[in-house]
């Protein structure tokens, strides 16, 4: 007997183990939104099927659930990675079954079904030819439907879903034609967007709850073991969680089969009147279980979530559940004697009552999105469905109304759409929302009175202001011009911003025969705003900025060429000096074209060795040559010569300068070497242009060491000519640079001298052998007091500062003898020579 009682005791303790292991065990459940299976509602909490489900199992093994909302692509990682313990709602398929681990028993059983557009024509599976289908990405559905229409041959276009709810409303916008979904969301989700099942149902699967792979594996043999006991009970809780949220289908038990055949066996023996007094007493009984079963699944409906109010056929409310007080602030008190709380359409003020009521009595249901007013007087965005119920008389007996509130999610739509199509900074409409409103303006104007105009404006030298003061007060000043030119345009168009400093003001209804000049008055307006005082948090700024204007003349204009033309106009002013305006040419598209083209011909001319070098003397007083400078030559297979004045401003703007600057660096080294070799007596110095671009690179003095070595030339036979522009952005930069060149051997030129911004403290700095007197100066010099003082300054300053002074541009033996005059001995020009190849160099200067 004792024995007996300790091993009683010991089951006993045995049985209660895990049971006190698992009421300190948290499972981590995802969530997604697919409902009525598994979703969360407007409160917050996980909802659903197979939430019902998991907390009736949670509740008698001690579980904690933490639901965990993710996506369901999100959800499916989880799972597989560990974050997520279990995961609900899965159909099973091959490729799953290798990632995640199932359980033995479906928890549900179901369906796909295709929903249309109603306005959409869809009887079979031939009329989806060129219809297009939204499909849940990754899902079991769209494997399936996909290898389904790829095996018939039928065209059809599938829209991949991030979510069902966005699938049934594309599809009731008429963006796409219909949408694949499981029964029991499909239907709730047909019936809010007002789409139609189709009879295309296809498809059954199972469902299941998974975990990991290797994870959790008692979990889901406890979940088989409740599914296994509740699915072979109808009266278990698994069937009144099924009734909660939707129709059952609970199938006919076998031993029913044996009781009816041997009723029907009793049944052929009994008289005529029994057998229909069975019937009625059986079909009484059986609309009685109904009336039970439905009564006790309203009732649950009633207290559920969801706000809901029942009205008399006289439309006087009944009765209103705990969520429908807690939503509006209405009590059943509050409401006697009327209809239901007010409300309105989102883009009227218009009480929408009583066109609800005959949308009502000619549909006997209505769905849709309304602002309903609570009893504090606030509103809020509410789903509300009104349905009619009818007697068995066919009569309405009653109306019940449901809502739901949908504040969140509009106001997430809204911040979206704000997100979308306004810039943050600025609260201006962006590129995207300007680009419909431009096309909007094209069309409306038409061939009439009016037109449109486009005002491109960039802030200028915008950068300077982030790098001094900082990006903080770089958005200060954006916010401020904005403001501005909002007042300017005051409600005659829109500013948006494109980004950076760039903003665009699109004006309307400018009258056609004077366009040009309002766009222009326009403009100055403009540019006077930016030019006022701006206030920086304490900080004075000026600014000022370049516009470029771009008229809406033709109606079949495209958004994108007037973008364009409204930039080109704008880059236009900038080249004219900036703080100025210019309306759109075509003759600046006809450059623009030729620049686009003539970069393309020089990238590939760079690549062919299409470019030639040719140098021109530098000779003294006694006509001794000293030195030569080199010059590039192009001469193009389509265009034929081009001149140096039209290909080097173009590969200075596109980059292309660098690559031909290291060409022919490289070729007057190698030719040094074929005119001097190693000798240093009566030596050709080679002078090389070197542009701002490339003087500015990081690793130029070093690129120019490299190709000395290479090409095995002498640095003393190396002259680099360098602009006044290439050193005013980094002084301290070039003279480091200069110094380092200078130390290896090479002469440094001072080109152009005279034409740029340098001041005499800066030449002062600077470690150069030699000026260059501008062609400009030299041109004019015998007629020209002003270029004879000039060019005499000019000399003056580098015999002062100890600098070889050489003339450029003397095409005449009065301009040589009159710089000689000056001071000045050493000169280069037509006179001296024309720029020739090496081999016609040779033969000139044996010839001289």
């Amino acid at each position: 007997m004792r024995l007996s009682c300790l091993w009683l005791v010991l089951l006993a303790w045995l049985y209660m183990l895990p049971q006190a292991h698992g009421a300190q065990r948290e499972l981590k459940v995802g969530v997604y939104q697919n409902p009525p299976k598994i979703f969360f509602d407007s409160a917050g909490q996980a909802s659903g099927i197979h939430i019902d489900l998991l907390r009736q199992i949670a509740d008698r093994e001690g579980w904690q659930l933490r639901f965990v909302p993710c996506e369901w692509q999100a959800c499916l990682r989880g799972v597989q990675s560990g974050l997520i313990d279990l995961l609900p709602d899965v159909a099973y398929s091959e490729e799953r079954d290798k990632l995640v681990q199932f359980s033995t028993v479906p928890a549900l059983y179901g369906w796909s079904i295709l929903y249309r557009n109603p306005r959409v024509a869809i009887q079979s599976v031939f009329d989806l030819k060129g219809k297009k289908i939204g499909v849940l990405d990754n899902s079991v559905q769209s494997s399936y439907f996909r290898n389904l229409m790829e095996n018939s041959g039928i065209q059809v276009t599938l829209v991949g879903l991030q979510d069902l709810e966005a699938g049934f409303s594309l599809a009731a916008a008429g963006q796409i034609d219909g949408v694949i979904a499981s029964q029991q969301a499909g239907d709730m989700l047909a019936d809010r967007h007002h789409l139609t099942a189709t009879n295309m149902v296809f498809q059954p699967v199972k469902l299941f709850f998974v975990s990991g792979k290797g994870h959790d594996l008692d979990t889901l043999s406890t979940i088989d073991r409740y599914l296994t006991q509740w699915q072979a009970d109808p009266r278990s809780v698994y069937f009144d969680i099924l009734g909660k949220w939707g129709p059952v289908n609970k199938g006919i038990p076998p031993y029913v089969w044996w009781l009816l055949g041997g009723a029907l066996g009793l049944l052929a023996c009994a008289s005529l009147m029994a057998i229909y007094l069975r019937r009625e007493v059986a079909r009484r009984t059986h609309k009685l279980m109904q009336s039970e079963a439905s009564l006790r699944i309203a009732a649950t409906a009633f207290h559920s979530a969801e706000a809901i109010w029942v009205m008399d056929a006289q439309r006087q409310i009944l009765e209103v559940n705990a969520a429908f007080t807690e939503l509006t602030g209405y009590h059943l008190a509050d409401l006697t004697g009327q209809t239901m709380p007010p409300c309105r359409l989102e883009n009227t003020q218009l009480d929408f009552r009583s066109h609800l009521w005959v949308l009502l009595h000619g549909r006997g249901k209505w769905h849709g999105e309304l602002l309903v007013r609570k009893k504090d007087g606030s509103e809020f965005f509410a789903v509300l469905t009104l349905t009619a119920v009818a007697a068995p008389s066919g009569e309405v007996s009653h109306y019940v109304g449901t809502q739901l509130d949908i504040s969140a999610q509009k106001a997430l739509q809204e911040e979206t759409r704000q997100l979308a199509l306004y810039d943050p900074l600025t609260a201006l409409p962006n590129r995207r929302l300007l680009l419909e409103k431009i096309q909007t303006a094209v069309l409306q104007a038409g061939g009439g009175p009016t037109m449109g105009a486009l005002f491109f404006i960039d802030v200028d030298n915008f950068k300077d202001l982030n790098d001094a003061l900082g990006h903080p007060m770089g958005d200060l000043l954006l916010q401020q011009i904005a403001a501005r030119l909002l007042v300017l345009v005051a409600g005659s168009g829109m500013v948006a911003r494109l980004g950076g400093d760039e903003f665009v003001v699109l004006l309307h209804a400018l009258p056609r025969t004077e366009a040009t000049q309002k766009a222009a008055y326009f403009a100055q307006q403009i540019i006077a705003s930016m030019e006022r005082r701006f206030e920086l948090d304490g900080v004075g700024h000026f600014s000022t900025c370049s516009v470029g204007v771009a008229l809406m003349q033709d109606q079949h204009a495209d958004v994108q060429d007037l973008l364009r033309q409204g930039d080109l106009a704008m880059y236009a002013a900038k080249t004219n000096g900036r703080n100025t305006y210019c309306l759109f040419d075509v003759e600046m598209e006809h450059a623009l074209h030729f620049r686009i083209g003539l970069e393309a011909d020089m990238r590939r001319a760079i690549q062919a060795g299409e470019f030639d070098l040719h140098y021109q003397p530098q000779r003294d007083l006694s006509g001794r040559l000293i030195g030569a400078e080199a010059l590039a030559r192009w001469t193009s297979p389509q265009r034929g010569p081009v001149s140096p004045g039209v290909f080097i401003p173009v590969a200075e703007a596109s980059g292309l300068i660098l690559p031909l600057g290291q060409w022919v660096l490289e070729q007057a080294c190698r030719q040094a070497v074929r005119w001097n070799g190693h000798d240093e007596k009566a030596a050709v110095v080679i002078a090389v242009n070197v542009s701002a671009v490339q003087w500015r690179q990081p690793d130029f003095v070093g690129n120019v060491l490299e190709i000395l070595a290479r090409t095995g030339a002498r640095a003393s036979h190396l002259k680099l000519e360098l602009t006044e522009s290439a050193m005013v952005d980094d002084i301290q930069g070039t003279i480091v640079k200069m110094l380092e060149l200078k130390r290896h051997g090479l002469a440094l030129s001072l080109d152009d001298f005279g034409t740029g911004y340098s001041s005499l403290s800066l030449l002062k700095r600077l470690p150069i052998d030699q000026l260059k007197i501008d062609q400009s100066f030299v041109r004019e010099l015998l007629v020209a007091p002003s270029d004879v003082a000039i060019a005499k300054s000019i000399i003056a300053l580098g015999e002062a500062l100890g600098l070889e002074v050489i003339a450029e541009g003397v095409e005449t033996l009065a301009q040589q003898q009159f710089l000689a005059a000056l001071g000045c001995g050493r000169y280069q020009g037509y006179l001296i020579g024309h720029p020739v190849p090496p081999a016609q160099f040779d033969e000139m200067n044996r010839a001289a």
